[in-house]
């Protein structure tokens, strides 16, 4: 803030001013000589005159160094304000950029907001269609399973299996000639039977077991269905089949889903079979 020149703000410095003061000097010692003359004082006008002149002069420095210190406080006011103004407007500048950021970081989540939800849709449409497409699938396969549970069971159908025959049973002979001789004294087949014809037999494809283990189950394969019916209903008709002391038993070479669904069954079978109302699944 520029300081006012010490002639315009104290015109009594100035020429005009130094004469208006003695003017008033003037009429003040010329009032003074009066009122002396009245009251009859003898003092010299001169004296009076500087005297007054002199405490004019003071009152006058005096204020103006009251100004002097004013105007010094209030520029000091001044600068700090100017300063104080200078920082909130860096801080207002920040506070902008910011601001500018976080609007520009918005209209980037927003963009990728909707470019998600529309991921999110599009993977909703093709979520359903698979869904579609495994349901319409998935019973495909069904009924898949079940053509090739049959087809396996169907291939199945001239099998049987024997458990419990001790392992070297047959001695040097194969086993299909062996069992071909042995089976329809076992089972009881009428003596006009004709001879069976069996195209291959076999024990379980595993290591042999130890004497103390049971032995091995075997798997006969028929040549013709109905000599395997007839001998499986024979044995089902005898029940307790005996070789040397071993209770044989026979059944119909099933496929492994067949046996799992039997399986379900066996806590109600053994119940029925406690109450003398089931005798077994049929083979």
């Amino acid at each position: 803030m520029p300081k006012p020149s010490r002639d315009k703000d104290f015109p009594i410095f100035s020429s005009s001013g130094l004469c208006t003061g003695k003017k008033k000097a003037t009429t003040r010692l010329t009032a003074c000589s009066t009122d002396e003359d009245k009251h009859g004082e003898i003092d010299s006008p001169e004296a009076t005159c500087s005297t007054t002149m002199d405490q004019i002069l003071i009152e006058i420095k005096s204020v103006a160094s009251h100004v002097n210190n004013m105007d010094e406080a209030v520029e000091a006011r001044l600068n700090t304000i100017n300063s104080t103004l200078g920082d909130i407007k860096t801080s207002i500048t920040s506070v902008e950029l910011s601001l500018s950021n976080l609007s520009n970081r918005a209209t980037d989540l927003e963009k990728r907001m909707d470019e998600a939800e529309t991921r999110i849709s599009n993977t909703e449409d093709s979520r359903d269609n698979c869904e579609a497409q495994i349901s319409a699938m998935q019973k495909i396969v069904d009924m898949l399973q079940l053509k090739v549970d049959d087809l396996e069971n169907r291939g199945r159908r001239k099998n049987l299996k024997i458990v419990n025959l001790p392992e070297k049973a047959e001695g040097s002979a194969s086993l299909a000639d062996f069992l071909q001789i042995t089976i329809p004294t076992l089972v009881g087949l009428p003596a006009d039977f004709p001879p069976l014809e069996i195209e291959r037999a076999h024990r379980a494809l595993v290591p042999s077991p130890d004497a103390t283990k049971p032995p091995r189950s075997i798997l006969v394969r028929f040549l013709r269905y109905s000599q395997n019916e007839a001998v499986l209903r024979a044995a089902l008709k005898k029940r307790d089949i005996l070789y040397n002391e071993s209770r044989l038993r026979i059944y119909s070479d099933l496929s492994a889903e067949v046996l799992r669904k039997r399986r379900e069954f066996d806590s109600v079978g053994k119940s029925m079979a406690r109450r003398n109302m089931y005798r077994g699944l049929p083979q």
